[in-house]
């Protein structure tokens, strides 16, 4: 079937935007670049945290479950998508958190990465929170990548932090890439 050049330039343009490849010129001898071969622009997460979010920062558990979908590999073509779980400790409150973590990816094909990083979280002032999660994959597919997610709840319901129990869960979308 032949295809018309419309359609190969509107592929070729949602794939770069997709992968994060660009036309820049090569990195120069001394600089250190990275390709992201992963890209999961879709996706969702729950999380639970004990004890609840207050504003007082204490230390706390998180423990987070979601999936990604759909996902464009450069090196693994096949991978579509992914489930994965993550659990955590450190200081946290409503506003502000640092957790390390460990996260664990299934993707579609069945293979898993295990990542070992840090997940923090802002209040921004517009009320939006957003939670960064960056590691390393020690172990599995992709090891040695980095691993950037990215998750914008919006505004949450802030009132649960002025009580005892706190804010105990939050869900939202989220994004995913895996840097090589």
């Amino acid at each position: 079937m032949r295809r018309s050049p419309v359609v190969l330039s509107t592929l070729t343009l949602t794939l770069t935007v997709a992968l994060g490849v660009t036309g820049a010129a090569p990195a120069s001898a001394g600089s250190i670049s990275s390709l992201v071969d992963v890209t999961c622009p879709l996706g969702t997460q729950t999380s639970t945290y004990q004890p609840g979010l207050t504003y007082t920062p204490r230390q706390t558990t998180f423990t987070a479950e979601g999936s990604l979908a759909p996902c464009v590999s450069l090196s693994h073509p096949e991978i579509v998508g992914a489930e994965f779980t993550a659990v955590g400790q450190g200081q946290a409150s409503c506003t502000g958190a640092d957790f390390s973590d460990v996260s664990i990816y299934r993707w579609n094909t069945g293979q898993t990465s295990r990542v070992e990083g840090r997940l923090t979280i802002n209040l921004k002032p517009s009320g939006q929170t957003v939670l960064v999660r960056v590691g390393e994959v020690t172990n599995g597919l992709f090891e040695g990548a980095t691993v950037t997610q990215t998750k914008v709840l919006p505004a949450l319901n802030l009132l649960d932090c002025l009580t005892t129990d706190g804010l105990q869960n939050d869900s939202g979308a989220l994004s995913l890439t895996v840097a090589l």
